[in-house]
């Protein structure tokens, strides 16, 4: 026999907690504890006389919910939530609401559903309350919203509901749209990041990288030659020496840096594991933050289920763009550089540099590090690990280039340092 998806057990569940979560007011859901706590100690009617207060509270709860079959408030009102945010930085959020109608009751239960994920992640104090809605008045509140990790969250819509007299339920509801939130890992300004720069430069300059224009550097004036174009003529030059004259031009070229993520994590990380890999992340997005600021291109590779793959610099895209990808970005289980390393090997003929962040240093990490060296690219690797390699990495500066190693704790006081 097939049941109704609405009778199920997992569904009826659900319906209980979006009730208590979100329809019962605070003081509601503390009378409600209250009545079963009553009803456990007044389970023998003999010996305790506990019932009768049973019986108050439930009569109250019983006529408050009457408010359950009113319709939804007819009120105006906005809750502007951020669709970016940083973790561990508090943000003010401001709530503005008109009442249109004060047909029943001119007190509105104001809530913030928790997000289908990672609900306890994000945090709105205070996330529900009370306010006075009496009709044609703006009323305002302020709320603070704290997210405690990054990632990208959906945000069900702030809700507005009557009450009744006594505060304990609200109405049906009316709803805001649900909105994405990405929430940035944190990330902290660098006064000076040193990499090695090779001998392979490319051409065409910021314009050209960000398809644009082609227009190169003005270098000067000479004399004509056959075969130079019309266009390039500068005639106030030929109108004053009177032969002709063109302008000449000389080509720019730029550097370009390619920022690769190790994204390991095993099946089962421990905690220490984790924190290390969120401190690698925000180690990308500092050296990224850095190099935005300058004529570089970086490209940044992270394999996570997926390769991901941005590329920002003057022009051509904004650090926001490799925030979107950091804050959505997810460990991998299986070896990355496997993934990483044929995207990786494609644009080493046009890769000037390779900043390596690595969360441990082995076997498999060096040989991936060599053959990036084996095209010629410059390397500058750093190791963001708690405790000691599983291998020992100082004799690999030699061959390979700069290598540091810096604990996550280190990492830590840095973006405290920059919070403050």
């Amino acid at each position: 026999m097939l049941v109704p998806r609405s009778l199920r057990p997992v569904a009826l569940l659900g319906k209980v907690i979006e009730i208590h979560q979100e329809t019962l007011t605070p003081r509601g859901r503390y009378l409600l504890w209250v009545t079963v706590i009553l009803a456990v100690l007044g389970f023998n009617t003999r010996q305790h006389q506990g019932f009768k207060l049973f019986a108050v509270v439930v009569a109250m709860l019983l006529v408050a919910s009457i408010v359950l079959f009113l319709r939804a408030p007819k009120v105006r009102f906005d809750c502007r939530l951020p669709s970016r945010a940083t973790a561990l930085r508090s943000i003010p959020i401001r709530v503005r609401l008109v009442a249109e109608s004060s047909r029943f009751w001119n007190r509105l239960f104001f809530s913030l559903p928790r997000p289908r994920q990672w609900g306890s992640s994000l945090s709105f104090h205070p996330r529900q309350m009370i306010l006075e809605g009496r009709e044609g008045e703006t009323t305002k509140a302020t709320l603070t919203f704290r997210p405690l990790r990054r990632g990208r969250y959906v945000l069900p819509g702030a809700s507005v509901r009557t009450t009744d007299p006594l505060g304990l339920f609200g109405s049906r509801a009316q709803r805001l749209p649900d909105q994405v939130l990405l929430v940035y890992p944190r990330f902290y300004s660098m006064q000076s990041f040193d990499v090695p720069f090779g001998s392979r430069y490319q051409p065409g300059g910021i314009p050209l990288a960000s398809h644009t224009g082609e227009t190169v550097e003005f270098r000067g004036t000479r004399e004509y030659r056959q075969g130079d174009p019309v266009k390039n003529i500068h005639w106030r030059s030929w109108a004053r020496v009177g032969a002709p004259v063109v302008k000449e031009f000389q080509q720019e070229y730029f550097c370009r840096i390619a920022i690769v993520l190790d994204t390991f994590l095993p099946a089962r990380p421990r905690q220490e594991q984790l924190e290390a890999f969120e401190a690698a992340i925000s180690v990308v997005a500092s050296i990224a933050d850095y190099f935005s600021q300058s004529e570089y291109i970086v490209d940044i590779f992270a394999a996570g289920p997926d390769v991901y793959q941005v590329s920002a610099g003057r022009s051509l895209a904004y650090i926001e763009n490799i925030l979107d990808v950091l804050a959505c970005l997810e460990p991998c289980h299986q070896p990355p550089f496997e993934a990483v390393g044929p995207a990786l090997f494609e644009k080493l003929s046009q890769i000037t540099s390779v900043v390596a962040i690595l969360q441990d240093w082995d076997e498999s990490r060096q040989d991936f590090l060599r053959s990036v060296r084996a095209f010629g690219t410059e390397l500058r690797v750093v190791v963001v690990k708690g405790g000691k390699t599983s291998a020992p990495w100082h004799s690999a500066s030699d061959e390979l280039g700069p290598v540091s190693v810096i604990e996550p704790s280190d990492v830590e006081r840095l973006l405290a340092a920059e919070g403050a």
